[in-house]
């Protein structure tokens, strides 16, 4: 079964969205109708065609995310925003660096609470609706994942609150709790039969009781139910999308 959506003159904006997740998310709005543009430092140059706005932004330089915003002021509007990008990093607290965890909650969580403050005023214009991803390591403890998981549970908390903010200005907020998803960056950290602190990517996949690994396409397929008009009473909340992993 196919299920498609209409995004017929929408403005989107999605952050980390050149590779993975954010890459299948951009791919299905373009589907769906939208406009799109996208914040990622793995561009090397910007480019822009009639909906498809590419920007190369570091989004820990506050000042690149300052320049794209007032790059997008072209558009006048936007009606989505869907903060998608995110690092991981394996070490105990002990391995990990202050530098290290700092990297961590820059990326994973004050980008969106950069890019978010950003665009508030276009998203209560639009009455539109803000999408953070989180993780399924939201909601569960990992080993050597300290950093990653502490980060990852306060998008889902961030994203509540910021629900209950701006729900009397008609603009919904919810997280997006992806699964291991097979991606490069997964595969890289797993090849030639590396092992992680989850073992091989066998013992990764055993961990998902549907038996694989999640798509990209999956975790977007949700991310544009959550813009859709099928979710319209939904908001602070956290679609977990893992494969059956924080059902054990």
């Amino acid at each position: 079964m196919t299920l498609t959506f209409d995004f017929q003159n929408k403005k989107v904006l999605v952050t980390g969205g050149a590779s993975g997740i954010g890459a299948a998310t951009v791919k299905a709005f373009l589907a769906s109708g939208a406009q799109v543009a996208v914040f990622d430092k793995q561009f090397e140059v910007e480019s822009k065609d009639e909906r498809l706005w590419q920007i190369p932004v570091d989004l820990l330089d506050i000042d690149q995310i300052d320049n794209a915003f007032e790059k997008l002021y072209e558009w006048g509007s936007l009606d989505i925003l869907v903060n998608n990008a995110g690092i991981e990093f394996v070490g105990t607290v002990e391995e990990t660096s202050e530098e290290q965890w700092d990297r961590v909650f820059d990326t994973n969580l004050k980008s969106i609470f950069r890019c978010t403050k950003r665009a508030l005023p276009w998203i209560k214009a639009s009455q539109g609706v803000i999408v953070n991803t989180a993780s399924q390591l939201g909601f569960v403890g990992a080993d050597s994942f300290t950093a990653y998981t502490a980060a990852k549970a306060a998008v889902v908390n961030f994203t509540r609150s910021l629900a209950l903010e701006v729900a009397s200005s008609g603009v919904r907020a919810n997280s997006v709790c992806p699964g291991a998803i097979d991606t490069e960056l997964l595969r890289r950290q797993f090849a030639d039969g590396k092992r992680g602190p989850q073992g091989t990517l066998d013992d990764l996949i055993a961990m998902h009781p549907v038996g694989r690994l999640g798509q990209p396409h999956e975790i977007a397929g949700g991310i544009l139910f959550l813009c859709s008009d099928a979710s319209t009473f939904m908001t602070g909340s956290s679609l977990v999308i893992d494969g059956g992993y924080t059902s054990r």
